[in-house]
Formats: structure tokens, C-alpha cells, sequence
């Protein structure tokens, strides 16, 4: 999941021009508890914010558990319009919410992808 975030941020940095690039890290707060629970915000002066919060649960055997993790960024485009994406991640997966994401309508017609 982490992977995702950072490919997503990654993208969106090649996407930019190259005055964009060169952003500095102008706010980061990291707070890692002795629960193995964390908290994580960073800002950069390109205007992409995020925040990151969860808990890492062992497992039984080295290299098991679990990690339940929740959190948001943003990015603003070129034009202006700013994209918001939050998310929770869990054993359920990740389920991410944002109005960026296309939305299914449960139909699917074979035939009008031919015309």
C-alpha cells in the first residue's frame, strides 16, 4: 500500500514541470509509539499534503501480522484544482475514497465498447 502512495506521488512529480520538481519538504511530523502505532504528516512546497496514521500488529512467526493504516493526500494540478484522496487500509484491503476515482454503475454493455 505504502508502494502505492508513492508511485501515485511519484507520478504526479513527473507530471509536473520542472520548476515544480524541485519542491522542498517545508513541514514533517513523524511520531512512532512504543505500541508500534504511528502518525506521519508531511507537507511540501509544491502543494502536496499528506497524513498517515496506523498500527502494526505481530504476528505469531517472524515476518506475519498485520498493519491496520488510514490517511489522505493532496496534490494541486496544473490549472489550479486540487485532488483530495483519503483511505483506510486493512484485512480487508484498501479502500481508498476520493471523487478523482471513477465510479462503477454495476453495467456493463459489450456491444457499445464496439461502436
Amino acid at each position: 500500500m505504502k508502494l502505492v502512495i508513492v508511485l501515485c506521488l511519484a507520478a504526479v512529480a513527473l507530471a509536473r514541470p520542472q520548476s515544480e520538481r524541485d519542491a522542498q519538504i517545508i513541514l514533517y511530523d513523524h511520531e512512532l509509539r512504543e505500541d508500534q502505532s504511528w502518525d506521519t504528516a508531511y507537507e511540501t512546497s509544491n502543494g502536496i499534503a499528506v497524513e498517515d496514521s496506523g498500527i502494526q500488529y505481530p504476528g505469531a512467526e517472524p515476518e506475519t501480522g498485520n498493519q491496520v493504516k488510514s490517511g489522505s493526500f493532496e496534490f494541486k494540478h496544473p490549472d489550479g484544482t486540487i485532488t483530495y484522496l483519503s483511505y483506510i487500509s486493512d484485512e480487508d484491503g484498501y479502500r481508498p475514497e476520493s471523487d478523482a476515482i471513477p465510479t462503477f454503475n454495476g453495467r456493463v454493455d459489450i456491444q457499445d465498447a464496439y461502436q
